[in-house]
């Protein structure tokens, strides 16, 4: 099994900036509340995201993602769960965060379940 372990980054453009019809330079407010974790758009952006932070050839990436659910969307904060299915044939279930931190940035987390 993969030695998958939990990544934080800070996202200096809005992750979903697709998903809502207004942009801005700086991190607006996002409201989530309507958000499908299991959305291929939300899928997509969450695999994208994965494999962007892990961009590191010693690594394995992510070829699909699925069973995503929704445990969490609200103003500045999403949280997702599901499984992760990677290069390696691997299968992880991990729980993706976005919220804000205390300076108003955007930080994505994957974080995978300690049973895995």
């Amino acid at each position: 099994m993969i030695n998958v372990r939990a990544i934080k980054i800070v996202v200096i453009a809005s992750l979903f900036a697709s998903l809502f019809s207004h942009t801005a330079s700086a991190d607006p407010d996002r409201d989530f509340s309507k958000v499908d974790c299991n959305d291929p758009k939300v899928r997509g952006m969450l695999l994208g995201s994965y494999n962007e932070i892990e961009n590191n050839a010693d690594h394995p990436t992510v070829i699909d993602l699925y069973d995503q659910t929704t445990v969490k969307g609200e103003v500045n904060k999403l949280i997702c769960h599901g499984t992760y299915e990677f290069s390696d044939g691997d299968k992880v279930n991990m729980t993706y965060k976005l919220y804000k931190n205390s300076i108003g940035q955007f930080i994505n987390s994957f974080e995978p379940d300690s049973d895995n």
